[in-house]
């Protein structure tokens, strides 16, 4: 069975994964109307803010266990 901590930390990396990906999205600025990029920019700051959250709490459910 999976611990609770790691699955913190599997959600960690997909989220920090998916603010890569936005990242990627806005460097390339693709053609169309700018609000596209801003909307992208702010779901990717989103997924960061989750990505780090989801890490402190893997943090701490790990501490726990020891």
């Amino acid at each position: 069975m999976v611990q609770e901590s790691n699955l913190y930390m599997y959600s960690s990396g997909i989220s920090f994964f998916a603010f890569l990906v936005c990242v990627k999205f806005v460097m390339d600025k693709p053609g169309g109307p700018p609000y596209g990029v801003y909307l992208v920019g702010a779901v990717g700051l989103l997924a960061l803010s989750k990505s780090i959250e989801h890490y402190e709490k893997y943090l701490y459910k790990k501490s726990k266990h020891r």
